[in-house]
């Protein structure tokens, strides 16, 4: 999935760039990576790592690879590892956490939400709340979906989740997005030709609208009292995604 790789690559991309100087073996094995040749960037990485042990980047690194090879089990290990040399690393966290959604295993994948979710309440450094985190992925009807979610409510309709369909060439064409009901409905006021959700009961403080958007058209597919958990969001998502599938 180019969309995934390309996300990969910046992820490590920001690792990277942590520190101003960096050792010409790594700028190597980035560039490996960067132009999707994960073998040879795992291999510098393995490389880079029997000189230098202790430093946390080699295993980032080759997590980093093996998830472009769709190797989760390794890529698991090696991010743990790294983690375990630098707690505060957290491009690696982010990493647990789609690798952990890609394993199914998602106690794991809970855990590495929180950890990062907690950083961002006490204000670590090197991890903004502003920015998002790329969560999972997945395929339905043979289209790739990427799923985005925001520590502070994203835009007018305050979305705390994005599920993204991006054609082959990399241009986002359809999203479906999790947002607060009432802040939705708000947004696309001036739009009166379009109209989210089936009905016109006002949307109560607090609820939420998992909507669909695409260039010619809005929908929604559901409403919930209060946020869901990730999964339950996942599984409705897909289910509606499936469904529409078969009527096409």
């Amino acid at each position: 999935m180019r969309v995934l790789l390309s996300a990969i690559v910046f992820t490590s991309f920001i690792a990277a760039n942590a520190q101003n100087v960096q050792p010409p073996a790594l700028v190597s094995a980035r560039e490996a990576l960067t132009a999707r040749n994960p073998a040879l960037a795992k291999t510098r990485y393995e490389e880079f790592a029997k000189a230098h042990p202790t430093d946390a980047r080699a295993p980032q690194g080759m997590g980093d690879a093996e998830l472009m090879m769709h190797q989760y089990e390794a890529a698991e290990l090696d991010y743990r590892r790294a983690v375990m040399i630098d707690p505060n690393l957290w491009p690696a966290h982010k990493s647990l956490v789609l690798v952990e959604a890609k394993l199914g295993r998602w106690d794991d994948f809970e855990s590495e939400r929180k950890l990062l979710h907690d950083a961002r309440v006490r204000g670590a450094d090197n991890i903004s709340a502003k920015e998002s985190d790329l969560i999972d992925s997945f395929e339905v009807a043979g289209k790739p979906w990427l799923v985005r979610e925001y520590f502070v409510p994203m835009g007018r309709s305050e979305a705390r989740y994005n599920f993204e369909h991006f054609t082959p060439e990399g241009k986002a064409s359809e999203y479906i997005s999790l947002e607060r009901a009432d802040a939705a409905k708000t947004a696309l006021e001036r739009a009166p030709q379009v109209v989210i959700g089936k009905d016109d009961i006002p949307a109560a403080p607090g609820e939420f609208a998992l909507n669909w958007y695409t260039g010619s058209g809005h929908g929604t597919i559901r409403h919930y009292k209060q946020e869901p958990s990730y999964r339950t969001l996942r599984a409705d998502t897909m289910r509606w995604l499936r469904a529409r599938a078969a009527h096409k």
